[in-house]
């Protein structure tokens, strides 16, 4: 097929890892034997004007692309797929919407109900990540075309299972005492503070654990003064962005992946860890108790630092079996996410309902 790719995330020259799930996504569709266009935003770039003239190209290279295509693949309802469903009537070309959770969330929002409709009306097909978004999908009261549940899927030979002394060696950390990774914005969502109150807890009994932050947001200068408030100098590491080939040695040198998101609709870390062969302790609140078995990680509610200390301490003393975390990510491989994005895109193309399963 020839597939047109929309998506108001992808990664840029001072962006590296904003929507690399939607790069690797693409990348495995080529594999698959398909020609791939990307028309994308790679820039995290705010305010009126530059988000207009964002939008606005994107726009442009929608249109100009979009006979070219046989199927548009749009990432995020709104505002993307507004941008694809106009792109798709003016080609008569079909669309396909992926919805990945803040474009759901923002649902009792008039305005962005009301174009998120538009975009809706006359798709194809629509994929969400993860079952628990596709049932705050199915119950928002939108109309909605046929459902499929696929997520992003995680790169097996990417993510590995490395040794963490020379991952520390390479990243210049000790070699001794538990590190605790999280990766993701710094932001209110992600719900980094937090995790800073359970690792201060953690240190009580951990005196030598380390937390570091994978990514960039608006609470890094509060993670910093809470840092300095707590006592906890040394032991917290804010390493910024970074390229998303550059994540796995830091999933190598951590004992466990810590994702604490207020709701969280799956979280491709989670799979990245797990692939890594590292537990995760996670949120209840969204998508990955759907990929965290109980063997590799924990569950615990969010916005509570006390049972996240908890958790933090329990995986760390069980220390789970690298192999049993890597076969959980087995069942969620970007090969096999592929797949069924490959199915709801032949069907777009043919008229006729995917063969993968509906949601």
């Amino acid at each position: 097929m020839r597939i047109l790719c929309l998506t108001n995330m992808y990664p840029g020259p001072d962006a590296p890892d904003y929507g690399s799930f939607v790069r690797d996504m693409c990348d495995a569709l080529e594999d698959r034997g398909h020609e791939v266009r990307r028309a994308a935003i790679d820039s995290r770039a705010r305010g009126p004007l530059r988000t207009t003239r964002k939008y606005a190209r994107l726009g442009r290279r929608a249109a100009a692309n979009a006979r070219w295509s046989e199927v548009i693949y749009a990432h995020y309802l709104f505002p993307t797929g507004a941008i694809a469903a106009a792109a798709g009537r003016i080609s008569r070309r079909p669309w396909v919407l992926t919805a990945h959770g803040g474009d759901v969330a923002n649902l009792d929002r008039t305005s962005i109900r009301t174009a998120t409709a538009a975009g809706l009306a006359g798709a194809s097909a629509v994929i969400a990540v993860s079952e628990y978004l596709a049932e705050r999908l199915a119950t928002s009261g939108m109309t909605l075309p046929p459902m499929y549940v696929a997520n992003m899927g995680v790169n097996m030979s990417e993510f590995t299972v490395r040794n963490r002394t020379g991952a520390r060696t390479r990243l210049g950390l000790a070699a001794t005492g538990p590190l605790v990774l999280a990766v993701g914005g710094l932001t209110e969502r992600k719900d980094p503070l937090t995790l800073l109150l359970a690792f201060a807890r953690l240190r009580t009994t951990h005196p030598d654990a380390r937390l570091a932050y994978i990514g960039e947001g608006p609470l890094r200068n509060s993670i910093l003064r809470g840092v300095e408030r707590l006592g906890l100098g040394g032991s917290v590491i804010l390493a910024g962005a970074i390229a998303h080939d550059a994540v796995g040695d830091w999933m190598a040198a951590s004992d466990l992946l810590a994702l604490v998101s207020r709701v969280e609709p799956l979280g491709v870390v989670v799979l990245e860890s797990l692939a890594s062969g590292r537990p995760v302790v996670a949120t209840t609140e969204g998508g990955a108790r759907e990929v965290v078995p109980a063997e590799c990680g924990a569950l615990i509610p969010p916005g509570n630092p006390l049972l996240i200390a908890d958790a933090l301490r329990d995986v760390l003393a069980r220390t789970p079996s690298p192999q049993s975390c890597r076969i959980a990510a087995e069942r969620n491989s970007i090969d096999s996410q592929a797949a069924i994005v490959e199915s709801v895109l032949a069907g777009a193309v043919a008229g006729t309902p995917a063969a993968g399963r509906r949601a």
